[in-house]
C-alpha cells in the first residue's frame, strides 16, 4: 500500500498519483449528481489507485444538504484486513459542530459493496462558510504503509431563526443602553441601612430612562409614518401622469425598438457601448423600464417563408436533435420557374423529440446574425415557425459546408482527400474571420463561441462565421458542463470567461487564438488530455496549447499573445489583421 511509481492516469478530475491501497471509495452516480449536478462517478480510490486531484478539490456542501453518502470496499479476498482510522477538523466551531459518521471512527473496511454517510451539523449561531477536512487512515498493521486521505469540503452554515431573534433583542437593548442617561457611580459603598433606599432610586432611575427611550422611539416612528404618507402621495400623482404619457408613446417606442438591431440578451458589452448605447432624453419623463426579451419567432417572422416553398434534400449533418440538409427554395410563379429561379439553402431544423426549451434555445441563437449584411458574416435569410411543425431557419447554401468537417478532409493521410491546403490558404481563412468578428463588434456584438464548428466556407475558400445555433447537439465533445447545467465550449475560454463568465473583445480574441490552432492542425482537438474540470487550474498555472506540426514560429507566437491571462496584454483584431496581411504576402513572394 505504499505510494511508489508516480504515473498519470486520466479519471473523472483530471491525473492522478498511483498509490496502491487495496480499496474502492467513490460517490456513486446518484449522491454526485444530488451535489453537483453531474451524472457520473466520483472516484477518490478506484481498484487501489488514489486519485489526488478528486482529493484535492473543496467540496461545496449547499446550506440544505445536511450529509454526504461514501460508497466503499476492501478489494482483500483473504487476511490481513484493511483497518481505517477517522478524525475531523472544523474552521468554526461557532458555525458548525465536529461531523458525526454512521460508522465507528475506527474499524475494518468491509469486503462487499458497502456504504456509509457522514453528518454535518451545523449550530445555527452564526452564517459562516466552514471549511470541514474528513481525515481516513488506510492500514494493513503496520506504520509504514498507512495511506492517509483527506477529504476537503466547504459547508455553508446559516443561522436560525431562534439565533436570529436573539441576536435582534441584543442589538435592541444594546440601542436602549446607549440611550439612557450616564450614572453616576461614584459612591460605590452603601451601607445596611441605605441599601433599600439606593434600590429604590435605582428603580425610579430605570423606568425613567425606559420611558424617555420609549417616547423617543414613539416620535421617531411618528415621523417616519408622516414623511412616508407625503411621499407615497407625490408618487401616485407622479405615476399617474406617466401613465398618461405612456399610453400616448407606448406604440412609438415599440416601433423605435423594432428597428434597432437585435443583439443577444445574455451578451454583455463593455462601459463604451453602455456609453454610446444608452438614449439620451433631454427632456420629458424618464424612460419606460425595460422590456423582456422579444420572442425569437416573432424576430424570426421578418424573413417568413411559406413551408411549402421549401424542398428538403440530402441530410448533411445530424445530432441528437438537430439536422442540417440541403435544400432549394421553389420559385413562386411558373415564369421564374422557367428563368431557374430556384434557389439552394441550407436548412436548420430540430426533429419531433425535441424538448421545448431546446427549440428556444435553436431560435433564440439563431437569431445573432439577424439583419447583418457582410462577406464573411453567414446570415438567416428565411425561417418557417408560423405552424406546429418542427421549425426551420434557412441560410445560403455553402458548397463545402461546416469548415471543421472540411478540414478533418484535408487530412490526405487520413481520410484519403483530394483537398490539401497550403499555409498561405489557412491564412487567407484567417484573415476571413479577423475581418467578420471586426465587424460584429462594431456592431456592438460579442460571439462568445468563436471557433471551426461555427465557420462555412465554399469550394474557392470563401469563409463566413455563423451563429452557434445547434453546435452543441452537433458537436457535443466541445462543450463540456462543469457541474451547472450549462454546456459551453470550455476548451475556447479564457480564464475571465471560464471562471467569472466576463466576455469582452478580448475574450473573442482568445477564442480567435483557439481557432487558428485549429485551423493549423486540420481541426485537432485543442487541450485534448486535459480533463475539462482542469481547465481553469491548468490556465491560471499558464500552460497553453502545445505548437502544432508544421505551423510557422511566427504564426505560432501570434497565438500565444492571444493567450495572455490579463485581457488588457491581448492584441487587438485590427493588430491582428495587419499582422496577418503582412504574413500573407510575404507568404506569397516564397511561391
Amino acid at each position: 500500500m505504499k505510494c511508489s511509481v508516480v504515473i498519470p492516469v486520466l479519471t473523472f478530475l483530471g491525473f492522478v498519483t498511483i498509490c496502491k491501497t487495496d480499496l474502492d471509495l467513490y460517490l456513486d452516480a446518484h449522491e454526485t449528481y444530488r451535489l453537483l449536478g453531474v451524472n457520473a462517478e466520483l472516484y477518490y480510490v478506484r481498484k487501489g489507485i488514489i486519485n489526488n486531484y478528486a482529493l484535492s478539490f473543496v467540496f461545496p456542501i449547499h446550506p440544505d444538504v445536511q450529509e454526504i453518502v461514501f460508497t466503499w470496499r476492501s478489494l482483500r479476498q483473504g487476511p490481513p484486513d484493511i483497518y481505517y482510522n477517522m478524525s475531523f477538523e472544523v474552521s468554526n466551531p461557532r458555525a458548525m459542530l465536529i461531523p458525526v459518521a454512521n460508522i465507528s471512527n475506527t474499524g475494518k473496511v468491509p469486503n462487499s459493496l458497502s456504504v456509509f454517510s457522514i453528518t454535518f451539523p451545523c449550530t445555527g449561531k452564526v452564517s459562516a462558510d466552514v471549511e470541514v477536512v474528513i481525515q481516513m487512515n488506510i492500514s494493513i498493521f503496520s506504520a509504514s504503509n498507512i495511506s492517509v486521505l483527506n477529504f476537503k469540503r466547504k459547508k455553508t452554515c446559516l443561522m436560525d431563526s431562534r439565533y436570529q431573534k436573539i441576536l435582534r433583542n441584543k442589538l435592541y437593548y444594546n440601542k436602549i443602553q446607549t440611550l439612557s442617561p450616564p450614572v453616576n457611580l461614584t459612591q460605590n459603598h452603601v451601607t445596611v441601612d441605605g441599601a433599600a433606599t439606593n434600590v429604590k432610586m435605582s428603580t425610579k432611575i430605570f423606568y425613567i430612562t425606559v420611558g424617555c427611550a420609549c417616547a423617543v422611539i414613539i416620535l421617531i416612528a411618528m415621523a417616519v409614518a408622516i414623511y412616508y404618507l407625503n411621499t407615497q402621495k407625490g408618487n401616485n400623482r407622479g405615476y399617474s401622469e406617466r401613465i398618461k404619457y405612456y399610453d400616448s408613446t407606448s406604440s412609438q417606442q415599440l416601433t423605435k425598438q423594432q428597428s434597432q438591431s437585435f443583439l443577444r440578451s445574455e451578451t454583455p458589452v463593455d462601459n463604451s457601448f453602455k456609453a454610446s448605447s444608452v438614449r439620451n432624453y433631454s427632456s420629458g419623463p424618464s424612460p419606460i423600464p425595460e422590456c423582456f426579451p422579444p420572442d425569437p419567432r416573432e424576430i424570426l417572422a421578418e424573413v417568413a417563408i411559406d413551408r411549402r416553398r421549401i424542398s428538403l434534400g440530402e441530410i448533411q449533418m445530424e445530432g441528437t436533435f438537430g439536422r442540417i440538409y440541403h435544400g432549394t427554395i421553389l420559385s413562386e410563379s411558373e415564369s421564374e420557374t422557367e428563368l431557374g429561379a430556384d434557389q439552394g439553402i441550407i436548412v436548420k431544423t430540430v426533429s419531433d423529440q425535441a424538448r421545448p426549451d431546446q427549440v428556444h434555445l435553436f431560435l433564440t441563437e439563431s437569431c445573432m446574425m439577424m439583419g447583418i449584411v457582410h462577406q464573411n458574416i453567414y446570415p438567416v435569410i428565411g425561417a418557417c415557425t408560423d405552424s406546429t411543425q418542427p421549425p426551420f431557419v434557412i441560410y445560403p447554401y455553402s458548397s463545402e459546408g461546416n469548415l471543421k468537417k472540411f478540414l478533418l478532409k484535408c487530412r490526405v493521410s487520413e481520410t484519403g482527400s483530394h483537398y490539401s491546403l497550403s499555409t498561405q490558404q489557412l491564412v487567407y481563412l484567417a484573415i476571413q474571420i479577423v475581418k467578420a468578428i471586426q465587424f460584429l463588434h462594431r456592431k456592438r456584438i460579442l460571439h462568445k463561441d468563436l471557433a471551426t464548428r461555427n465557420c462555412v466556407i465554399d469550394n474557392d475558400l470563401q469563409l463566413k462565421v455563423t451563429d452557434n445555433s445547434l453546435s452543441r447537439d452537433l458537436f457535443p465533445s466541445d462543450y463540456h458542463c462543469l457541474g451547472d447545467n450549462e454546456n459551453r465550449p470550455v476548451k475556447w475560454l479564457p480564464l475571465e470567461a471560464l471562471v467569472e463568465r466576463r466576455f469582452s473583445m478580448a475574450s473573442d480574441v482568445w477564442s480567435f487564438g483557439v481557432t487558428l490552432w485549429e485551423l493549423m492542425s486540420l481541426a485537432q482537438q485543442p487541450y485534448s488530455e486535459i480533463d475539462s474540470f482542469e481547465m481553469a487550474a491548468y490556465l491560471k498555472e499558464g500552460y497553453r496549447i502545445a505548437h502544432p506540426i508544421n505551423c510557422p514560429d511566427e504564426l505560432y507566437s501570434m497565438m500565444s499573445g492571444c493567450w495572455a491571462r490579463n485581457p488588457d496584454e491581448r492584441p487587438k483584431f485590427s493588430q491582428l489583421l495587419v499582422y496577418l496581411q503582412n504574413f500573407y504576402e510575404a507568404l506569397g513572394q516564397y511561391i
